[in-house]
């Protein structure tokens, strides 16, 4: 009754039993619901995911070319180790098992798509790189990917990181990684895996990606966990595409079908134009091949490599910023992708007790305040596990005094921290801390941040300077240190509060994959001329702007006296146009959750336009789309308080059923 035969793929969403099982367990709790389970067949699994994980247990993966042998700890690792236990100081390795666009644009010098030497504003994703890679000779496509995959985070890169004390890495991958024939027998894959010469394991799948197979993303993993460095396995690209008009998505979908929400696989992907895949007519959806690729993989993948390498995966994220700032995904389908495959990558992860499910939230139709009430009502034995990303930019909005046009950084310090004026900065973040999950030890963590301050740009020659970035960063961590202080105690593993990740850890524009070069600086040096070059943690490091916590003598008995020397100043924001003969900033990039949303703050206060301003944001606006950036729509909530976009606000004609307001966001982002 819950599980489809055998010769089937199992359908979550068209699986009555699963549905029903699920159902029950929502409306009349979970002991009814296993009742219902037992009374439907003899023999039949209650887990929803039985059937796939006994599937599973037949997977097979390489061994890893890279020794297991670890390391002592660094002195600033085991600084954290002692002065801030379990604390993540963390970093996510964006831009090489998936990349994006922004990070790899140019202001000048040779441009190939095909080698990620893309032109300013380019809009680029995996797919369009695949496409480029495959007009040529396939084993020179490999071997291109084989270069990225194994050299864009160098080994000289990873001891730098655990040199400034990286306990954990937050791991961007596309699902491509851990797509695999033997899934679905029935789908073409235009070149498969051929198990023979140097590249062997490589293949191209039914959607035009070109994988790996896990192997490469196995030797990274053991890579850092001979670093000790944790790593939180983040699926940022979902099969059919997960979240709209992003490079991150692997592919830059329509919010509407066929995309990872709605529509069988075998119709491709939205896009103007559309993406034409090899899927076989067989009624699968994309969801399906997700929830599958993530049970039948992914899973299973997590216990092989533990199983080498103790302790390495902490962490599986199963999902980045879903349908975001978007209501194409109804309720029930985003909660098949985060909380109800969550419960089913659990139990199937047993008997490994030691990994946890990162849960994250982005679309319109499920905000935070939803997403609590799940937790408390049908998964309260997962308080442990379920552990929710927050994503938290300043880039765009935040913290300003938008008369004066002035960034605060003692808001920046306080921001969303309980007890302070401005608890209720970030309105996502706000909606979590109403629901009061975290005082009750539900744990979460900030799985992007950076020092990165677009709203500062028009004013400081259209680049950030060293000044604005050491203060946005010292004013960050500060706050992130002091959520693990004030939630330290309320979880059973100690804090509610996990730690932060940095996005990002390094950018490309003079990264180089061709194999004969196979090489690309990530050095403190030419770096002044590029406008987001505060998102490059590798760079905020060499440049001593992000210093270890141990050198600014950051304890938690210190912390609260360090506050006055770090939060305090402004920055001047807002100005109305760049300057003569400067470039604006590309498309795409990582939107995090800025909102504009409307005045009324409640209880929880916070900084908000007058209209004598909407005038010089709008020019900025102007200007910025003029300059060929894309724009995508933030939805305008009422009553509630929030971020303000940085790059300028443009008024748009109503498009959702509610008639909400909608406003353009030109997205400015980091390039190096």
């Amino acid at each position: 009754a819950f599980c489809a035969p055998s010769t089937e793929p199992r359908p979550l969403l068209r699986n009555f039993g699963a549905m029903a099982h699920r159902a029950a367990r929502r409306r009349f709790g979970a002991k009814f619901a296993v009742a219902l389970a037992l009374s439907a067949a003899v023999g039949a699994p209650t887990s929803a995911a039985g059937h796939t994980c006994t599937a599973a247990q037949n997977a097979q993966f390489p061994q890893p070319t890279v020794q297991p042998n670890r390391a002592e700890r660094t002195v600033e690792q085991q600084f954290m180790e002692e002065e801030w236990p379990g604390y993540h100081n963390g970093v996510s390795l964006g831009g090489g098992f998936l990349m994006e666009d922004w990070m790899f644009y140019r202001n000048g010098g040779p441009i190939d798509p095909a080698t990620l030497h893309l032109a300013k504003g380019t809009t680029f994703d995996q797919a369009l790189w695949n496409d480029a890679l495959l007009k040529g000779d396939l084993q020179t496509a490999y071997a291109i990917m084989d270069c990225h995959l194994k050299g864009f985070y160098s080994d000289e890169d990873l001891d730098a990181f655990a040199a400034y004390g990286i306990n954990a890495m937050r791991l961007p991958v596309g699902y491509w990684t851990f797509d695999d024939p033997a899934l679905y027998p029935n789908d073409h894959w235009p070149h498969p895996p051929t198990g023979q010469g140097e590249f062997g394991a490589y293949g191209v799948n039914p959607d035009g990606y070109i994988t790996s197979g896990t192997g490469r993303l196995t030797d990274l993993v053991i890579r850092l966990w001979n670093r000790n460095i944790k790593v939180l396995l983040d699926m940022h690209a979902l099969p059919g595409c997960s979240s709209p008009h992003q490079s991150y998505a692997g592919v830059h979908c329509l919010d509407k079908a066929p995309n990872t929400w709605n529509g069988p696989a075998f119709e491709g992907v939205s896009g103007e134009p559309p993406r034409h895949v090899y899927r076989a007519n067989d009624g699968k959806t994309w969801l399906q091949v997700a929830t599958k690729i993530a049970l039948e993989r992914v899973v299973p993948w997590i216990k092989f490599v533990n199983h080498i390498a103790p302790g390495a995966i902490t962490g599986y994220e199963l999902i980045n910023e879903p349908d975001i700032a978007s209501g194409d995904a109804t309720l029930p389908e985003v909660r098949t992708l985060t909380v109800d495959l969550g419960d089913d990558v659990l139990a199937c992860l047993a008997p490994l007790s030691d990994v946890w499910v990162g849960i994250g939230t982005a679309s319109k139709s499920s905000p935070p305040s939803q997403v609590a009430k799940d937790y408390n009502k049908y998964f309260p034995a997962y308080m442990e596990r379920f552990v929710s990303d927050i994503h938290h930019y300043f880039n765009w909005a935040g913290c300003i005094d938008y008369g004066a046009k002035q960034f605060s950084v003692a808001c920046a310090c306080d921001s969303n921290l309980p007890g302070t004026p401005r608890q209720g900065e970030d309105h996502d973040w706000s909606l979590w801390m109403q629901s009061g999950i975290f005082e009750k030890g539900w744990r979460f963590y900030v799985g992007e941040w950076s020092a990165g301050l677009g709203t500062a740009h028009n004013c400081q020659n259209g680049v950030p300077t060293m000044d604005q970035a050491k203060a946005t960063w010292a004013a960050q961590k500060w706050g992130y240190l002091a959520q693990y202080l004030h939630y330290r105690g309320h979880a059973t593993a100690g804090s509610s509060f996990v730690g932060d990740y940095y996005w990002n850890g390094r950018m490309g524009y003079n990264w180089d994959p061709t194999p004969s070069v196979c090489a690309g600086s990530s050095s403190a040096t030419h770096y002044a001329d590029f406008e987001f070059w505060d998102w490059s943690l590798l760079r905020l490091i060499k440049l001593g702007v992000a210093q270890p916590l141990s050198q600014l003598g950051w304890t938690p008995a210190t912390l609260n006296s360090k506050k006055g020397g770090v939060c305090v100043g402004t920055i001047h924001v807002l100005c109305a146009a760049p300057p003569p003969g400067q470039a604006q900033a590309p498309a795409g990039g990582q939107p995090g959750m800025a909102r504009l949303d409307a005045e009324g703050a409640g209880s929880l206060p916070v900084a908000t336009p007058t209209a004598d301003n909407f005038a010089a944001l709008a020019l900025t606006a102007a200007a910025a789309l003029a300059a060929g950036g894309m724009a995508i729509a933030a939805r305008r909530r009422r009553g509630h308080v929030g971020r303000i976009p940085a790059a300028g606000l443009l008024p748009e004609t109503p498009t959702d059923e509610e008639g909400d307001d909608e406003l353009a966001m030109a997205r400015a982002l980091p390039v190096e």
